[in-house]
């Protein structure tokens, strides 16, 4: 399909900030986190003129002010009012059910406006392309700097500018639960150099194959109560614990089987997968954070699984002991470990320690971020709720779990390399629980 760009413009608060609201300071979670993009596709079966969606974005911009900022070192953000990028881009012989359906990266990535995996270089915090297709369907692809935002924060920023373009809330101002600015408050930002510069561009590659694995609801809740059968001490694990059990012992299998020849000279074999697992922490925290607080309010479980060349993965992974160590990893991450790491500052010895040590070669990191139960799918626009969710990104290494239309079932999207992706994805628990896009790409 071929994209035509017809505008792009500059978006600017609907008022100017006031001074006393000018410097946004980055907590120190903010300052450890990836310079770089992380995006998110909605996708709506019916659009409307693009004049609501700028006017609407201009007065969300004056409640989320960073986001029309510059970034000023790892400190702070300059809310200058710099203002975000507004693109206006167009499929005109696009069906988008098809773009849904296949999932095919190289057609996604064309609806984001940035491409994180070729440069960390910051112009703007936020970046947004409404994508007008053919058939009448519309999607909004949004990159958001990580540097500012979670995922949390971005669905609360999108269901935000959704109420704006309805109107809803003019005369009921609860309606609108704007940011809230505290996180630095909690977790002070610290004197130190920007060390995540790189970081973001080895979270993305060229070479990524990303896939799209649907799991339904019922098959989630099936496996659910089979792993409470067997792991009685457990109690019931979540779906998104379930859903990782699953992806975690294909990708166990994926790692432990043979390599290509140029592999086996070139790489050590692997022994360990370090799966590290995004923690929201608004819950966490005693007292809890309002679910609005802004920023990057987040954590990582860490969960170390031995590769077994010895047996085959295909017949021994036990989803149960997994759900349960994926649980008990993600339950350790408390208000107590978490002032511990970033108040106490030990998430830095730990930092110093790994890089002295370096990375064993024989060890691969695997990231899981959830973004279930997050309000992606109250963005409505006056259009419609979302019919599909989309990431356009082509990260490797990791997962994103997000709800899918569906009650109650979960897609993930999967980066791997060529070679793992193709026996990940012909892992008995894959094929068993889920259905898969066809990445051609």
């Amino acid at each position: 399909m071929e994209l035509r760009f017809s505008s792009i413009e500059n978006i600017k608060p609907s008022s100017p900030t006031p001074d006393h609201q000018r410097t946004h300071k980055l907590s120190f979670i903010d300052q450890l986190n990836p310079g770089a993009y992380f995006s998110i596709i909605l996708f709506y079966s019916a659009g409307a003129s693009s004049e609501r969606l700028k006017k609407s974005l201009s007065e969300t911009l004056t409640h989320f002010y960073p986001f029309a900022g510059q970034f000023k070192d790892n400190h702070f953000v300059d809310c200058d009012d710099h203002g975000v990028t507004f693109i206006e881009a167009h499929f005109d012989r696009g069906d988008m059910s098809e773009v849904i359906q296949q999932a095919k990266t190289n057609i996604l990535e064309q609806l984001i406006p940035c491409k994180p995996h070729e440069s960390t270089r910051v112009e703007h915090n936020l970046i947004v392309q409404v994508n007008y297709f053919g058939c009448g369907g519309m999607a909004i692809g949004v990159c958001f700097h990580h540097k500012v935002a979670d995922a949390a924060t971005a669905a609360n920023f999108l269901k935000t500018w959704g109420l704006h373009a309805r109107g809803a809330g003019a005369g009921d101002t609860n309606d609108f639960k704007h940011a809230i600015y505290d996180s630095n408050s909690i977790f002070p930002a610290q004197d130190l150099p920007d060390m995540s510069v790189n970081l973001g561009l080895g979270l993305f590659s060229l070479d990524s194959v990303v896939k799209r694995f649907t799991f339904e609801g019922e098959k989630i809740a099936s496996l659910r109560e089979k792993i409470v059968q067997a792991e009685p001490g457990l109690g019931r694990p979540s779906r998104v614990e379930v859903v990782s059990s699953v992806i975690l012992g294909a990708l166990l299998a994926a790692y432990g089987g043979s390599r290509d020849d140029d592999e086996e000279f070139t790489t050590a074999p692997l022994t360990h997968v370090t799966a590290i697992i995004a923690v929201n922490l608004r819950k966490r925290m005693n007292p809890p954070l309002p679910e609005e607080s802004f920023g990057n309010i987040c954590s990582a479980a860490f969960l170390n699984l031995p590769i077994d060349r010895d047996h085959d993965h295909e017949k021994k992974i036990n989803h149960g002991s997994l759900a349960g160590q994926l649980h008990q990893s993600i339950r350790m991450v408390d208000d107590q470990f978490v002032r511990k790491l970033y108040v106490e500052g030990e998430i830095l010895n730990i930092r110093k320690a790994v890089e002295a040590q370096g990375s064993p070669k024989s060890n691969k990191v695997f990231v899981i971020s959830s973004w279930c139960k997050m309000p992606f799918y109250e963005a409505d626009f006056g259009w419609g709720k979302p019919v599909s969710i989309g990431v356009g990104t082509r990260f490797t290494e990791a997962a994103v779990l997000v709800d899918s239309c569906q009650t109650d079932g979960i897609e993930a999207w999967v980066g791997l390399s060529k070679q793992d992706m193709a026996r990940f994805e012909q892992h008995p628990g894959i094929l068993a629980h889920t259905s898969s896009s066809t990445d051609k790409a």
